[in-house]
């Protein structure tokens, strides 16, 4: 008698980050995706803004591009690590600025850390809305209270 590890039913131990069966291929292709793209428009049109000099225009113009491109992964993947994820991609991008002429170390590294912060946020706000409550689908506090 043989004992196989490969038969159906048993759990995975080789592996800790598939649950379920399911591949993380997507997840990785979504963030990989938008995240080039957030990561792209950050080095391209953050770098030309921050060039500018105008205080608070970069982060007004790129605030909005990225919490786009977030909710763009979250509705492809339904995940908040993918979110998360595509910040960090988009961060790595933002760090190819340095490889530019005239490129300040602060208007990179600020950049990258507001990048991977607001990626932080999106995440938990993503983990927040997925929550079930007893009420309903949404947390507590997103729900329309009837007055």
């Amino acid at each position: 008698m043989s004992l196989r590890l490969d038969e159906p039913g048993l759990p995975d131990k080789m592996n800790g980050m598939n649950t379920k069966g399911e591949s993380r291929v997507p997840l990785l292709g979504v963030a990989l995706f938008y995240g080039t793209a957030w990561g792209l428009g950050e080095a391209t049109l953050g770098h030309l803004l921050h060039l500018a000099r105008v205080p608070g225009l970069p982060g007004l113009v790129m605030f909005p591009f990225g919490v786009l491109v977030m909710g763009r992964a979250l509705a492809r993947s339904g995940s908040a690590a993918a979110v998360f994820m595509t910040g960090v991609v988009a961060a790595g991008f933002k760090f190819l600025d340095l490889l530019l002429s005239g490129a300040d170390i602060l208007a990179v590294l600020n950049p990258a850390q507001a990048i991977l912060l607001e990626a932080l946020a999106g995440a938990v706000w993503a983990s927040l809305i997925k929550m079930p409550t007893e009420r309903g689908m949404f947390p507590h506090f997103l729900e329309l209270r009837k007055s």
